[in-house]
């Protein structure tokens, strides 16, 4: 997908109805083809500044990022607490500036990361994190693009909030507490398929890209569905 494409559709998906996991989660899978990443995730700061997973383009996003945060470093971490990109082009510099984190990464196979902010009016509310398989540097033009698809997340994350909470930390909280059906949802999908985590999300989005129904509609049936057949 040509990088314009993919652009002008993530900023398409905001002037119609749409649920903010579903349509982060869809950014993240648009980011990592364009950017051509192995997978992508983002982050937001809860009310105290501590990081959260938000959204991902896979499972292994979500479990590096979440290993990032047990950590407590790694590209999101700083891009977030710098406002400003992180890159490394190689796994060795990756172990060298995050040594616990470096580590768990380039065991997973990372071998060049590239993390940018979300920022609104000047501050930072999270982070996209890029991962990829190969080593090298992005060039200008496409750390451009990684940076775009984070200020199109920060502005879905806003709207969606919008009027309920006018405050920042409002605006995160309730962006946070809107992901937990998500991981509730993959685990009904997992616990009735026999699937492993991994393959629940990937089912999870295909299953609502095929029926045409937001990411967090779905979740909540498939989990109010469980719950009815205890």
């Amino acid at each position: 997908m040509a990088p314009a494409v993919a652009l002008a559709a993530a900023v398409a998906a905001l002037t119609v109805d749409h649920d903010m996991v579903g349509t982060l989660s869809r950014l993240c899978v648009d980011c990592a083809e364009v950017a051509g990443a192995s997978t992508v995730g983002i982050m937001l700061a809860e009310p105290s500044g501590q990081l959260e997973v938000m959204a991902a383009s896979s499972h292994t996003a979500e479990e590096l990022d979440l290993y990032e945060l047990q950590a407590g470093e790694g590209p999101c971490i700083d891009a977030f607490r710098t406002g400003a990109s992180v890159s490394c082009a190689s796994a060795q510099q990756v172990i060298t500036r995050w040594p616990l984190f470096g580590g768990h990464a380039a065991a997973a196979g990372v071998q060049a990361v590239q993390a940018c902010p979300l920022r609104w009016r000047g501050l930072a509310i999270g982070a996209i994190n890029a991962f990829f398989a190969s080593p090298g540097s992005l060039v200008d033009e496409e750390r451009q693009v990684v940076q775009a698809f984070a200020d199109i997340a920060t502005v879905a994350v806003i709207q969606m909030s919008q009027p309920v909470a006018r405050d920042l930390a409002g605006i995160t909280r309730a962006a946070l507490s809107r992901r937990a059906v998500i991981e509730q949802a993959k685990g009904v999908l997992a616990a009735q398929t026999g699937l492993d985590m991994a393959v629940a999300f990937d089912r999870l989005l295909a299953m609502s890209d095929g029926s045409g129904r937001p990411l967090e509609t779905l979740a909540r049936e498939i989990v109010d569905t469980a719950i009815r057949h205890r």
